[in-house]
């Protein structure tokens, strides 16, 4: 005989509180193992919301700021060695070095009275290929060139004046530059970094080489400093 309305109801909501009696004594009995938990995909790049907004960095001191500039016409990098081009000869064509120092560059490289600093070269970009460093020692600064090779062709990555008697030096592909801060035996220490287009100066809070300058630089040093600034009339 069907049992009445009343009571199927009644019965139902029985079962349904057995049912969550034993789930929740199940539950207190132990933690049940479902099997390992999906690990959360992981973006493989990062992707910008406002790509047309993005923030770029300041030079680390006022003036220091420097653009990547395009290839110096005429001058041609054979196999994209850079130690098989005379330095003079590129600076001289780079239609943005300095008149003075292109005036002085007609006694370079065999005139007595060159002010050229022999070329140095190493790896500052991080790609395996060595880059062109120029330093010219004229009245009152010295100036300091890196070039890279892009393809055939030369392109300026740096250009820094500083102090007489700057010398540099390489920290892994980092260039530090080390000049005379004024006073006996004191130094300013400053530290260059490829950034994918030009090398740019660390902050000073970041820059792995504060603290640690030097009377003089170490013997790895890839510029030497003179041992006195130029002066007028001296060749």
């Amino acid at each position: 005989m069907p049992l009445p309305t009343t009571g199927r109801r009644a019965r139902a909501a029985g079962c349904a509180f057995a049912v969550l009696a034993l789930a929740g004594c199940s539950a207190g009995e132990g933690v049940r193992d479902d099997g390992p938990a999906t690990a959360p995909s992981a973006s493989v790049t990062a992707s910008p919301l406002w790509p047309d907004h993005t923030a770029s960095a300041a030079p680390a001191k006022p003036g220091q700021g420097f653009r990547a500039r395009g290839p110096v016409p005429g001058v041609t990098v054979p196999e994209g060695d850079l130690a098989r081009v005379d330095g003079a000869r590129l600076l001289g064509a780079d239609p943005t070095t300095d008149r003075a120092v292109q005036a002085g560059l007609k006694e370079c490289p065999d005139g007595s009275a060159c002010r050229l600093r022999p070329p140095a070269y190493a790896d500052l970009t991080g790609d395996g290929r060595r880059e062109l460093v120029l330093a010219y020692d004229d009245l009152g600064r010295t100036i300091l060139w890196v070039y890279t090779a892009v393809g055939e062709q030369a392109h300026a990555v740096l250009e820094y004046a500083g102090r007489p008697g700057m010398s540099a030096e390489t920290l892994g592909t980092d260039l530090v530059v080390t000049e005379p801060a004024g006073g006996r035996d004191r130094q300013s220490v400053t530290t260059l970094r490829w950034n994918g287009a030009v090398l740019a100066p660390l902050p000073a809070a970041s820059d792995p080489a504060k603290g640690a300058a030097k009377a003089r630089p170490s013997q790895d040093s890839l510029i030497e400093p003179t041992d006195e600034p130029a002066t007028p009339g001296q060749d």
